[in-house]
Formats: C-alpha cells, structure tokens, sequence
C-alpha cells in the first residue's frame, strides 16, 4: 500500500481506535491474520490501549479460522487453502475443536454456525480501526447498526448496492487519508474500495452525513458498520 500521510489534527490520535482511552501502543487494522505473506508495506495502524491491542488477538484468530473452515468445507488442516491457518489449527487442537463442534450437516450440507458475537467484535473492531485511519473520525462505541454475511447470501441487486460505496454527502476532514485518496485514487480499485491485499482484504469508509465502513474478508464475509 502507499504511504499516505495524516495531516488531521492529531489530538484524535492521542486515544484509543477502540475504547477511546488512553494509547501506548499501535495496532495493525486489519490484523495480519487476514492477510498472506509477504504482507502488503504500510499496512495501517491505528493507536490503541495496551488492552484492546491485545483483548482481540483471540477473536480475530477464531475469524480467520473459521473462514477457512468454512471455504474448505473442513477444519482438517491438509484442506485448509491458507498455509498460516493450517499451522494454527495443527497448533492449536483446542481452537479447532470449537470449530469442528459448529458444524452440522443439513440435507447433506456442512453448515458452521459461528459463535456471531466475537464475529461481531471483531469486525466492530475493524470498522472502528478503518474510520479513524481513514476518516480522523474516532468512533470508539458500539456501531448504531452493524451487519455480517456471507457475501454468497445477497441477491445480485444487494451484491450491487453493496459493491457501489455510497456517494459522499459531506467531504471528508481535510487533511485526512480518505480527502487524500478521493483526489489520488491511491490503493483504490475502480470503485473506490480500497485493497489492501487482492482475495484477501478490502474496505471502504464514507462519511455520508454519517460514519460507514464496508469490510470484505476473503470475498466471503461481508460487513457494514454505521455510526449516526
């Protein structure tokens, strides 16, 4: 990704992306779970306490896990198309446990019910994450509205709307990376998502007279977060 400077004001970032308390540390968004080596350079970080930086390491793992479960149909670690996510799963027996006591088969189809609210946390976390690098708009709260699906479960008119970001109602902060893109078109594709590795991570942010931060992991699951 290119390095792209944040010439907002800078007191936002003197508090956590996701609690709004006090920073110490940095936290990469999107977590390097979602993504392959070699990573992407200048992957986006965000200022975060000592305890959200480390309070989701879990969760985000049990994501990554569970969609490459869920694209191989199996939690055996030999079927799993991403190397890092079989060595996780070989690792850790306990992780694939859970995983594999999700899964019923239903008319001869392998259904995994995920555990919805660390999915929920995670990509909270996430949107929080993207608004603040993005936007300079810190929204350390609970979304007003959240959604998370499959992307395989929209209609062809919903998969459009949601590919189509919304057109933006206000300009974004000057100064921020997301003014900076809308003259640039940096790490952006032809409809403004930004990619920040191909088949594996992407997601837009707008401020549309709200917050809203659209997450894609893995062409499989899909997210949009609003803040009013």
């Amino acid at each position: 990704m290119e390095q792209i400077t944040n010439f907002g004001d800078q007191r936002t970032l003197a508090y956590c992306a996701f609690c709004g308390g006090k920073t110490g540390t940095r936290d990469h968004c999107p977590s390097r779970v979602f993504l392959d080596q070699p990573f992407p350079e200048n992957l986006p970080v965000v200022p975060a306490c000592v305890e959200c930086n480390s309070s989701f390491s879990i969760d985000e793992e049990y994501l990554a896990c569970l969609i490459s479960c869920v694209l191989a149909g199996s939690t055996d670690p030999d079927k799993i198309g991403r190397e890092k996510i079989a060595k996780i799963l070989k690792r850790k027996q306990a992780l694939r446990s859970k995983i594999e006591s999700s899964i019923s088969v239903v008319e001869g189809n392998t259904i995994f019910e995920p555990e919805h609210n660390r999915v929920k946390a995670v990509l909270t976390k996430l949107a929080q994450g993207h608004a603040l690098f993005e936007l300079h708009e810190s929204v350390a709260r609970e979304p007003d509205d959240i959604s998370v699906f499959p992307m395989l479960a929209l209609t062809e008119q919903q998969r459009m709307d949601f590919e189509q970001p919304v057109a933006a109602e206000v300009w974004p902060e000057v100064g921020s990376r997301a003014m900076q893109r809308m003259l640039t078109g940096q790490d952006t594709d032809q409809s403004g998502w930004i990619v920040v590795q191909p088949n594996m991570y992407r997601y837009v942010a707008s401020a549309v007279g709200y917050i809203e931060v659209r997450i894609v992991i893995n062409e499989y699951i899909g997210c949009v977060a609003q803040w009013e």
